[in-house]
């Protein structure tokens, strides 16, 4: 694709996530830029198809993290991306909870799909419970 296409914002809790999600999207032949801090806005303006914003804000106090999220959301909106993904951690860890209602808000969202399940690294969810390997993560 590539090329003044501002398809998707990506938020990650952490750089690990961020790079990880990134690399898939690059490796599809989108033009993907990852943002190390989030806490400023972007100076892109529609060079990517993907843009990855890391809050670093997994192990963040809740309200502070819904910040975090909701500063990367503002940008977004503010580049006019019209498609938003959040990235979880695969085991549910950091402020999930928090950082979705901060996005939610900031871009007026009726709601979010949240779907932890990755069946081909071993985490399941079965009858609402996640699982890593078969056993609940909790």
């Amino acid at each position: 694709m590539g090329g003044n296409n501002l398809l998707l914002g990506v938020i990650a809790d952490d750089l690990t996530g961020a790079n990880d999600t990134g690399v898939q999207f690059a490796k599809k032949g989108l033009k993907t830029f990852v943002l190390l801090d989030a806490s400023v806005p972007t100076p892109f303006t529609g060079e990517a198809d993907v843009t990855v914003w890391n809050t670093d804000s997994r192990a963040l106090p809740p309200d502070r993290a819904k910040e975090a999220a909701a500063f990367a959301a503002a940008d977004i909106r503010r580049l006019n991306i019209p498609h938003v993904y959040k990235k979880i951690d695969s085991t549910l860890r950091g402020n999930i909870g928090a950082e979705i209602d901060g996005i939610i808000e900031t871009l007026a969202l009726p709601f979010a799909v949240v779907a932890p399940a990755f069946p081909q690294a071993g985490r399941t969810t079965r009858a609402g419970v996640h699982l890593l390997a078969g056993r609940p993560v909790a």
